[in-house]
C-alpha cells in the first residue's frame, strides 16, 4: 500500500477539451520551429545528409517535444504518475513543476526537452504539490 497509495486523483476531461485549440497551437509552432531549424541548417551546409543528421540530433536532444502527454483521467502515486491503470509513468527528481491557474494545469517539465506532460485539474496547486511530493521522494 505505501507505494501504491494515490496522492491525488481527477477526471479532467471537460478542462482538456476546453484547451484543445491552445494545445494545436502550440504543437504547430513547435512543429513550424522545427521545420525553420531544418531548412536554415540545410542552406548553411548545402548538403542535404549534412542537414538530415543534425536535424535529428537536435531534435533528440535540444529542441522542444511538439506532443504532450495529456491523460483525462490519472492518479498521482507515491511511484509516479498512473493515467490508463496498466502503466505508471515515473516521475524523475530532475523534473520540474509549473501551474497555469488561469488555464488550470500544471506542466510537468524536462530539464533539456521542456514540458513533456501537461495535467488539467480543478485545484492545480494540489496537483503540483503532489508531483513535488513524488520528485522530491526520489
Amino acid at each position: 500500500m505505501a507505494d501504491n497509495e494515490i496522492l491525488y486523483e481527477t477526471n479532467s476531461n471537460s478542462l482538456k477539451n476546453v484547451d484543445r485549440n491552445m494545445r494545436i497551437y502550440r504543437a504547430i509552432l513547435i512543429f513550424m520551429l522545427d521545420f525553420a531549424i531544418l531548412f536554415s541548417v540545410l542552406f548553411l551546409s548545402g548538403s542535404i545528409l549534412i542537414s538530415m543528421i543534425s536535424f535529428l540530433i537536435l531534435a533528440v536532444l535540444i529542441l522542444p517535444t511538439p506532443l504532450l502527454i495529456v491523460p483525462s483521467r490519472y492518479r498521482i502515486l507515491k511511484t509516479g504518475l498512473d493515467s490508463d491503470g496498466k502503466r505508471i509513468i515515473p516521475l524523475k527528481s530532475s523534473y520540474r513543476t509549473k501551474f497555469n491557474h488561469q488555464r488550470r494545469f500544471v506542466s510537468i517539465i524536462h530539464a533539456r526537452r521542456g514540458e513533456c506532460i501537461r495535467l488539467y485539474s480543478e485545484e492545480p496547486q494540489q496537483v503540483q504539490i503532489a508531483v513535488q511530493k513524488v520528485t522530491r521522494r526520489r
